[in-house]
């Protein structure tokens, strides 16, 4: 099985594992998950811990390649970190900025996601929606946005819940891309957030 393909599957199927009813149940969803795909996957060893919330995955594909899922914490501050064995790792509802993140990020933020893999570095925060201008103002300020390097792109479109405002930042020659705007935040139906999302390619 591809090895990014598998990781994504993996990362997919953290998400539900926490759902299941124990070690089998667990075993059969991933090994339905991967059939109907069409692929196929090797060893699967699964650690549901104590049973508070937290658990580990071991998993080997059919080509030898391995990822590892933890997870744990209670349902409002639940966390789940996908491992590749090259490095990749991807960390979903929070974590850290990774270190190796040279974009600059504004202060006061929630992580909600955080992926590495390689040189490769995304990272999704949310922020209060007091905080857009202060926002845009950041990376206004932090950005030459009269370079040619630098592409600014500032758009918004009305929905039934708000007007949704968006701000973009793309770096051709050091290949990054930062995203602002209105968002629903986390466990809500409404426009009670601003989204920053980053990214930073080796190229």
């Amino acid at each position: 099985m591809n090895k990014s393909r598998l990781f994504i599957v993996v990362a997919a199927f953290a998400l539900l594992v926490t759902a299941c009813g124990g070690q089998s149940a667990e075993e059969e969803l991933l090994e339905q998950i991967l059939e109907n795909s069409g692929e196929d996957i090797g060893d699967i060893d699964i650690d549901t811990g104590s049973g508070d919330g937290d658990f580990s995955i071991n998993i080997q594909g059919e080509d030898g390649e391995e990822i590892s899922v933890s997870g744990g914490g209670d349902d409002e501050n639940f966390e789940i970190t996908v491992e590749g064995e090259d490095g990749e790792t991807m960390t979903f509802g929070g974590g850290e900025i990774p270190e190796d993140l040279s974009v600059p990020v504004p202060d006061g933020g929630e992580v909600t996601m955080s992926l590495t893999s390689g040189q490769d570095i995304s990272v999704a925060l949310q922020y209060p929606p007091s905080e857009f201008d202060r926002i845009i103002q950041f990376y206004d300020s932090n950005f030459d946005v009269d370079s040619d390097s630098i592409d600014r792109f500032e758009s918004s479109y009305s929905t039934e819940d708000g007007t949704v405002r968006s701000v973009n930042w793309n770096e051709s020659d050091y290949g990054f891309t930062v995203t602002v705007s209105d968002c629903y935040g986390s466990s809500s139906s409404e426009l009670d957030a601003v989204c920053v999302s980053v990214f930073q390619s080796s190229q």
